[in-house]
């Protein structure tokens, strides 16, 4: 082999050798994401007489603090304890699981988890804890524990109405005079109102900013043509920390549009050939929706609409008119709402007989 011959042999093995250190190199191998999610963080109970309503936001992550997604997580179990009046504590056990496919009978709504427990008694402490249990297998912590005290709560108020007005609600119950096992209430009783977008979903804190002492309410933070749901609790003191009843049977209602707009001004009349031709000035309410046109052989009475539908412009041809007759009209404007005005000023003219 001549020496050119190993020059090239030389130069191609030099080459060679990134591409085979390359493929001899170590990187970190890749370790999926923990299947486990993290601690339930926000474990709340509020005791309402011998009714504890647990609530808690699911888990965004994971134990590694990667995210997690809802769709991830398939079961949530509830773990109870009671203590006795000695205040010693029983073993945490599993209470109650839920299937997060079909969590009835709690409530899941925008990552918060909603649940009752009906199974508790006068005279002892519960304690509560949470575990979510993902897609996966992977089991969270325990949550921090929340507790619940029952306690007897004043009567549940009854016969709670709610009419919608115009801007408003007005809102109506029977007074609570009595404690739930019907012993009189001779102390203070207040109310809580709280309202809600949903049927049996209300916001967590009353629209009334302290105990409300009257058996009324006019809530005045709503929307027209939007429903609203609302319940009423009776409660023991005017300040916190008070006792609150259960929910009283809940009454909705709709605020509407009640205020018809102004009469329309400006009506003119003029005849001419077999026809009367009327105009008048534009309303300038926002929710306009047109005018009516009315017409009477009597003054101020007995009027008879020409248009069976809105007109949208300010103009109106009256082609039915007889020659040789007095007519009086009057227009009205109405909005989206159907509420229609009083008539305007009434304007008369005389079609006269052609020669």
């Amino acid at each position: 082999m001549n020496a050119r011959a190993r020059r090239y042999i030389a130069v191609c093995l030099l080459l060679m050798l990134p591409a085979t250190a390359a493929c001899g190199r170590k990187t970190n191998p890749l370790t999926p994401d923990s299947p486990r999610p993290e601690a339930v963080k926000d474990l709340r109970v509020v005791t309402r007489d011998a009714v504890a309503f647990l609530s808690w936001t699911l888990p965004a992550r994971n134990v590694e603090g990667k995210d997690l997604s809802p769709s991830d997580i398939a079961v949530i179990r509830i773990y109870r304890a009671e203590f006795g009046k000695d205040r010693r504590k029983s073993r945490y056990r599993l209470y109650a699981e839920l299937d997060m496919a079909n969590p009835a009978p709690a409530v899941v709504r925008d990552g918060s988890v909603s649940w009752t427990d009906e199974q508790i008694a006068y005279g002892r402490i519960y304690g509560y804890q949470i575990r979510v249990v993902s897609a996966r297998g992977g089991i969270s912590p325990l949550s921090a524990e929340a507790q619940a005290i029952p306690l007897l709560s004043l009567a549940v108020p009854q016969g709670l109405s709610a009419e919608g007005r115009d801007g408003y609600v007005q809102l109506a119950w029977k007074p609570v005079k009595t404690w739930l096992d019907g012993s009189p209430a001779e102390e203070f009783v207040g109310y809580n109102i709280y309202r809600g977008a949903d049927q049996g979903v209300y916001e967590e804190s009353p629209l009334n900013k302290k105990p409300l002492t009257t058996t009324s309410f006019r809530d005045t933070s709503v929307v027209n043509d939007r429903t609203y749901y609302y319940i009423v609790r009776s409660v023991d003191s005017p300040t916190l920390v008070w006792r609150e009843s259960t929910d009283s049977p809940e009454a909705s209602a709709t605020p509407k549009d009640m205020t018809p707009p102004a009469p329309p001004s400006g009506l003119t009349a003029v005849p001419g050939v077999d026809r009367v031709f009327l105009t008048w000035n534009e309303n300038k309410e926002r929710d306009l929706a047109g005018y009516f046109v009315y017409r009477s052989t009597k003054s101020g009475r007995d009027y008879l609409r020409l248009t069976d539908k809105l007109l949208k412009r300010t103009t109106f041809s009256d082609d039915t008119v007889k020659s040789g007759t007095t007519y009086y009209y009057a227009v009205t404007a109405a909005d989206g709402s159907g509420n229609e005005s009083a008539r305007s000023k009434e304007k008369t003219v005389f079609v006269e007989k052609l020669r």
